[in-house]
């Protein structure tokens, strides 16, 4: 697992401009298709619905967010099943794609793109 890690680090990089939060290569080509849900690697920072880090902001490991960009057939898809369960939606989550991603980036750059564009942090 730690080198899947480092090789990720060495190709893929996160981009945040003025409309959008991307996963690209290492270039700043696309990465093409997402593999789970297809479409590319790029969501809209208006369609976030909240992000965290996990274990903690201090401790990230895993990035976490959730949009509605893609098309809803898919947000039950992996991890969305339970975050967006009737139970999960009873308690308050908003329907949304979920997204995790290993914590391979700058953690405090990523937060301050997220909150200087809008998006909610869990609460």
């Amino acid at each position: 697992f730690g080198l899947f890690l480092a090789f990720q680090t060495t190709t893929l990089r996160f981009t945040l401009d003025d409309e959008n939060f991307s996963l690209v290569r290492s270039g700043g080509d696309s990465t093409g298709e997402n593999v789970v849900v297809g479409g590319e690697n790029v969501w809209a920072y208006n369609t976030f619905v909240n992000y965290d880090l996990f274990p903690s902001r201090s401790f990230p490991i895993l990035v976490y967010f959730k949009e509605t960009q893609t098309p809803e057939e898919f947000w039950n898809v992996g991890p969305g099943e339970q975050a967006n369960s009737e139970e999960a939606i009873a308690k308050g989550a908003v329907p949304g794609q979920v997204h995790f991603f290993p914590a391979i980036a700058n953690t405090e750059d990523l937060i301050k793109g997220f909150e200087e564009h809008g998006c909610a942090n869990i609460e």
